[in-house]
């Protein structure tokens, strides 16, 4: 199985695509694992070195009992990148990922050479950590398919609804192998509502994709402003319809998005002043 020790854990990771190409770093969000990319992946092209990363407590990776920070996944996956010889990649990252992304940009701007942000957040808010302080309580209260369709209006948006088949993405998401249990869950999100960013934005030097949907109730748009105005290399593109589940509704859009970005030119270095 392909893992890192990394800090003392056992981080997984995926790898597919050319071990010699430009890298590509997935990162998963709150309560999700390396499997929640999995679509969009197979959209990007396979001259690309694709790695799916599970955080600590999450898919295959190793669990802990003590509490932790955004800042210490973010080390764990820089410690991951290291193992694998990846001196320089584009990390892409969802939610929780989006912050662990924004993290790694910040702590490592000569490793990070792009960086794409999807329904993400650069602070959180009372609103937010009300959320998901109850749905870490349902994670206790209920069975995985009843919580699952308690949350299922929160992922998808009203149009995304009249597309789907509401009882089989239930069942679907409730044959997760890797589903978290109330405590390890609790401590990510613990972890994901205490992430501050805004004040540091600045220190994202390189170019940045901001991709959101303008349905999305989980991160709001405002965020997706927030970070635009924050990141002085950004674009921010907004998909219509579209809610936080955007990487399952959007698959081929939010694919051709992240592949196109990442055949753009580097922007110019600017020159000195004489």
């Amino acid at each position: 199985m392909p893992e890192q020790i990394v800090n003392g854990l056992r981080i997984y990771y995926d790898e597919r695509g050319a071990p010699d190409g430009p890298a590509i770093l997935f990162i998963p969000g709150l309560g999700s694992s390396h499997l929640s990319w999995g679509g969009v992946t197979r959209h990007i092209p396979p001259s690309y070195r694709i790695i799916v990363v599970d955080p600590r407590d999450a898919g295959r990776s190793e669990r802990t009992i003590a509490d932790y920070t955004v800042g210490d996944m973010a080390e764990d996956i820089a410690g991951l990148l290291q193992g694998l010889n990846v001196k320089k990649t584009a990390v892409v990252g969802i939610s929780m990922g989006g912050a662990i992304a924004q993290e790694l940009a910040i702590r490592y701007p000569d490793r990070v050479e792009r960086a794409v942000l999807v329904a993400t957040y650069d602070s959180g808010d009372s609103r937010g950590t009300f959320i998901f302080e109850q749905f870490a309580r349902l994670r206790r209260l209920l069975s995985k398919e009843d919580y699952y369709r308690t949350i299922l209006p929160w992922i998808y948006t009203h149009q995304e609804f009249e597309s789907i088949a509401p009882d089989q993405a239930v069942k679907q998401f409730a044959q997760d192998p890797f589903f978290q249990d109330p405590d390890t869950y609790e401590r990510q999100m613990r972890a994901t509502i205490a992430y501050r960013s805004r004040d540091r934005l600045g220190l994202i030097t390189c170019p940045t994709l901001v991709i959101f949907g303008d349905e999305d109730m989980f991160t709001p748009l405002r965020f997706a402003r927030s970070l635009q105005a924050g990141i002085r290399n950004s674009r921010l593109v907004v998909v219509s319809g579209a809610g936080h589940g955007i990487i399952w509704t959007r698959i081929v859009e939010v694919a051709s998005l992240i592949a196109n970005f990442m055949k753009e030119p580097p922007p110019k270095k600017q020159e000195a002043a004489s």
